[in-house]
């Protein structure tokens, strides 16, 4: 079954539920149950976890409550920026009907290429999670800091959001699409009201220079609306622009044309395709979301969640194929060498060698995930080193079956050194897990011992004298 919602709301609940957490253990064995049934993927199990006690205490309500704060946030600089807008297209189309159309460029247009500097240099260069995206930034900061819809785990959802964007690396698409979208707004709005006001007013554009001459002006106009002009916007030729630095009247519907032309090229379309850029990449990086095993915090529910697994049974007993001849022998003339620490079939987030042996003993270990490779050269290690004793590290939680008991069989025949297996996991501690491996030892028919302690299994391998566990039972 799959989890409710987007996984920018699974994984922020999950983080908030860690935050919570570390201010005091929660009630969690019902949940805890519960998704482990759900899923049978450590990671999901993980997030369902966090979603059942995130649902207790009303996370799904106040994300639905933040949603609309944010919301409101969004359409409130939305209307900031309409009248940055219209006050922006109210100082070019000012009372006179007379513009200085090199001033309205710079106007409309330079606070947008400022910031989207500003937004390129963070991204690229200063490598910010919000990659400066100030409106974008702006807006979560207020919808944190407002009193509206807030509930008493608002404030730990909200932080989980923000652990969330940071950790996966996913925070410069969001604020990105926010920042951009608003930017479009605005542009949107913009150019409705350059529209209007040259739809319905007679307006000269013109250009004053004190110490400039006209063919700056000339360049000027003609480098900028080059672009425009490819789209089919009207580019005023220098006769134009010669008359509209004397103030003569010339063709103002071709200068109209061209600062439309250039606020829509240079200002609405980088900004909107920045903001789907931002949108997609932003839906990509929450497909990849994934649970950071390594955290402490997550290697601990992973352990819980192992421990409700039932336990395997070994397959086929009662059909267990006869021993077969080992083909490796070994010298009894050879002079034993150091004891030996083996792991095979660990889980690969498990500490090697484990975190319980001393850092005074030198034993020489190995950790082999159970290939024919690995194999067949741990072996020949074993056979040329002829260790005194070899230890065994197995997972208790897992399933021995005759592979396990082929390479113990190898084992000693390379190196004709007393065996024992080592139980690792947090299964290790269980009656069935011990059980379970003591009798496949000894319906294999296997000489070697069985250890459940660590302090014991390591004394035996400094061949100290204690009782194997496995004879206790």
């Amino acid at each position: 079954m799959s989890l409710p919602h987007s996984r920018l709301q699974q994984f922020s609940t999950a983080q908030a539920i860690q935050l919570l957490e570390a201010q005091g253990p929660l009630d969690d064995a019902q949940a805890l149950r519960q998704a482990h049934e759900q899923s049978t993927d450590r990671s999901t199990r993980v997030l369902w976890r966090a979603w059942l006690l995130g649902e207790r205490l009303g996370l799904p309500q106040a994300w639905q409550h933040w949603r609309s704060t944010a919301g409101w946030v969004m359409l409130g600089l939305a209307l900031l920026m309409l009248l940055s807008s219209w006050g922006a297209a109210q100082t070019v189309l000012g009372q006179g009907r007379s513009i200085n159309a090199v001033a309205a460029f710079v106007t409309l247009l330079g606070p947008h290429l400022l910031m989207l500097l500003f937004w390129l240099l963070g991204l690229v260069l200063l490598r910010k999670p919000q990659g400066g995206a100030l409106l974008g930034t702006l807006a979560m900061q207020l919808t944190a800091r407002l009193p509206l819809q807030r509930g008493p785990q608002a404030l730990a959802l909200f932080q989980g959001l923000t652990r969330t964007l940071q950790q996966q690396r996913i925070g410069t698409w969001f604020y990105g699409a926010i920042s951009h979208g608003i930017w479009v707004l605005c542009f949107v709005l913009m150019l409705l009201a350059l529209w209007f006001g040259f739809s319905f007013h007679a307006y000269r554009l013109s250009w004053e220079t004190t110490i400039l001459s006209d063919d700056f002006f000339r360049g000027f106009v003609h480098l900028t609306g080059w672009l425009p002009s490819q789209l089919g916007f009207p580019l005023p030729d220098a006769a134009a622009v010669h008359a509209a630095g004397l103030g003569e009247g010339g063709d103002q519907r071709a200068w109209a044309w061209w600062l439309m032309g250039c606020v829509l090229v240079y200002g609405l379309t980088p900004r909107l395709l920045l903001a789907l850029l931002c949108l997609l990449a932003w839906r990509w990086a929450q497909s990849r979301l994934q649970v950071d095993a390594g955290d402490p915090y997550v290697r601990r529910l992973l352990a819980r969640f192992e421990a409700l697994d039932p336990p395997p049974q070994v397959l086929d007993p009662e059909r267990a194929a006869p021993a077969q001849p080992s083909p490796y022998t070994h010298n009894p003339a050879a002079a034993p060498g150091a004891p030996a620490l083996i792991g095979f079939e660990l889980p690969p987030d498990t500490p090697w060698p484990p975190a319980g042996m001393p850092p005074e003993d030198r034993f020489w270990h190995q950790n082999v995930s159970g290939s024919s490779a690995e194999r067949s050269a741990l072996l020949q290690q074993v056979h040329a080193l002829h260790p005194a004793r070899l230890l065994l590290a197995v997972w208790a939680g897992s399933s021995p079956d005759r592979g396990t008991a082929r390479l113990l069989r190898d084992l000693q025949a390379a190196s004709g050194a007393s065996l024992a297996l080592w139980l690792q996991g947090p299964q290790a501690v269980d009656v069935p897990a011990q059980q379970r491996w003591q009798q496949w030892l000894q319906t294999s028919g296997l000489q070697a011992s069985l250890w459940l302690q660590d302090d014991q299994a390591l004394a035996w391998l400094r061949d100290d004298a204690v009782a194997p566990s496995g004879d206790a039972p």
